[in-house]
């Protein structure tokens, strides 16, 4: 059957019982690459007896496996705009500002991190925020897509969360480091529009850290980190200069409503 008409749920399905590919093989003694390629929907033919063993392995029905797309049905996709650049640009308050000023339907999707609570966040208010070891153990268990440490505190993107939301036509908005935003491009592709957010005179960026009550030592790292963010910019799709809250976020909500009419 053509790819376009039968969409695998493997993914899902492995999120659910905690499970990666490897776990898959063991217990249903098919081959690696058919099992990714499956996750990946990008597999035209599979034998109905490869199925089975898959389904008996994960004790599932072939209809949660997978699902027919009649022909002529079209699979609505997302789009996932990442704002990223250097700390104190003002990713958060300008997404903030675009989702109470701007009615334009947007998803936002929480990262895990470690970091600690900052005064008016909340739990999934800009991060889910997790212990070091409950971050580990999701990380062992392959939950995200990405993670790593920066300025000492470990930042995770969930793989799963954004794979439906974009798969169920939703538009998001994600902050995310420079590092994870280029990640996300290289997995989801043309669904993905980057920013680069910045203000105009990068000495700027240091009164802002104090103004928001961060560390010295924090500081310092942010600011040994800038040139490698900016050695990055010429990689994104757009550039935000953020030196007023109001203008920028009318640039920003302008790139998204031009986006979203191309891709519709």
């Amino acid at each position: 059957m053509p790819v376009s008409h039968i969409r695998f749920h493997l993914d899902r399905l492995l999120a659910e019982r905690s499970w990666r590919i490897p776990d898959l093989v063991k217990r249903s003694g098919v081959n690696k690459n058919t099992l990714y390629a499956m996750k990946k929907n990008a597999i035209t033919r599979v034998d109905l007896r490869v199925l089975e063993r898959i389904c008996d392995a994960l004790s599932c029905k072939l209809s949660d496996l997978m699902s027919y797309e009649p022909e002529g049905e079209t699979h609505t996709k997302g789009l996932l705009f990442i704002l990223s650049g250097p700390s104190g640009a003002g990713k958060n308050t300008l997404i903030n500002a675009l989702r109470d000023r701007y009615d334009l339907g947007l998803t936002f999707i929480p990262s895990f991190s470690t970091r600690p609570m900052r005064p008016g966040e909340s739990n999934g208010n800009p991060y889910y925020f997790v212990s070091r070891e409950e971050f580990m153990r999701m990380a062992e268990r392959g939950e995200f897509l990405e993670y790593e440490t920066i300025h000492g505190n470990l930042y995770g993107t969930h793989l799963l969360s954004y794979e439906r939301a974009l798969n169920e036509g939703r538009i998001i908005i994600k902050d995310i480091d420079v590092n994870g935003a280029l990640n996300m491009k290289r997995v989801f592709g043309d669904r993905v529009i980057l920013i680069y957010v910045r203000p105009t005179c990068l000495d700027d960026l240091e009164g802002r850290l104090h103004h928001r009550g961060d560390k010295e030592e924090d500081i310092r790292i942010r600011m040994q980190r800038l040139k490698y963010e900016e050695s990055l910019s010429d990689q994104f799709d757009f550039l935000i200069f953020n030196d007023d809250v109001a203008t920028a976020t009318a640039e920003l909500a302008h790139i998204i409503r031009t986006c979203t009419r191309k891709h519709a």
